[in-house]
């Protein structure tokens, strides 16, 4: 498999925002547990499982199995297993929804409502439909910890929507007048002011000249 050719970046016109998520990608228990779940339950099916012995930028071995599953749309939900780590089941604990979820969407009310019957079917407990006025959603947990999502849109969703972003920047600077004293007294205001990172006090010694291609599919 080739590189991709080198591009006259100053003539690129970047795309804002954004097309899509190619994939978003967590650590999991085990990689066969972890497939029982997203290809057996929810659809998605294993399209790459791909094994490395170390990992591109770090010193010394590791032997650790990469897993995509891929969505609807193409885009992917991946994993790693690593088994020699030094982690331990406190890793998978059920983390709240507002420290990780992932949220995916359906397109009808019925629809939703059926995975919920599958899911719960299958063993893993699912709860909902929850109204959240723009969205209708049900909630569960992969045997990782990680909150899913399952969401249909409410039938004003797009006036919903537009009525919302015509005063979202307002409504966020009011947020942060209220809040700001509070955050700083927890964080302090440095760090809530930096918009950048001073790379003189990184240390990027262990990065490697040449990232290492050890496993490519299609080779």
């Amino acid at each position: 498999m080739s590189e991709p050719a080198a591009t006259d970046t100053s003539r690129i016109l970047l795309k804002t925002p954004l097309g899509h998520v190619h994939h978003v990608a967590y650590r999991c228990r085990d990689a066969e547990q972890t497939r029982w779940f997203w290809e057996d339950i929810l659809g998605f099916p294993l399209r790459m499982a791909m094994v490395f012995d170390e990992v591109p930028g770090e010193d010394g071995k590791r032997d650790y199995m990469h897993l995509f599953f891929e969505m609807g749309d193409g885009n992917f939900v991946a994993f790693f297993d690593s088994p020699t780590d030094d982690i331990d089941e406190s890793t998978f604990r059920v983390r709240h929804g507002f420290d990780l979820h992932i949220a995916f969407e359906c397109e009808t009310m019925d629809e939703l409502k059926a995975w919920r019957r599958r899911i719960n079917g299958m063993g893993r407990p699912c709860f909902g439909p929850i109204d959240h006025g723009f969205v209708h959603s049900i909630y569960m947990y992969d045997p990782n910890g990680i909150q899913l999502e399952i969401t249909v849109k409410d039938a004003a969703y797009a006036a919903i929507t537009e009525a919302e972003s015509k005063e979202v920047h307002a409504l966020l600077a009011d947020w942060t007048k209220a809040t700001r004293a509070h955050n700083v007294a927890k964080f302090g205001a440095e760090a809530l002011d930096l918009r950048g990172i001073d790379m003189s006090q990184v240390d990027l010694s262990g990065m490697k000249a040449t990232l290492k291609s050890h496993h490519k599919p299609g080779r």
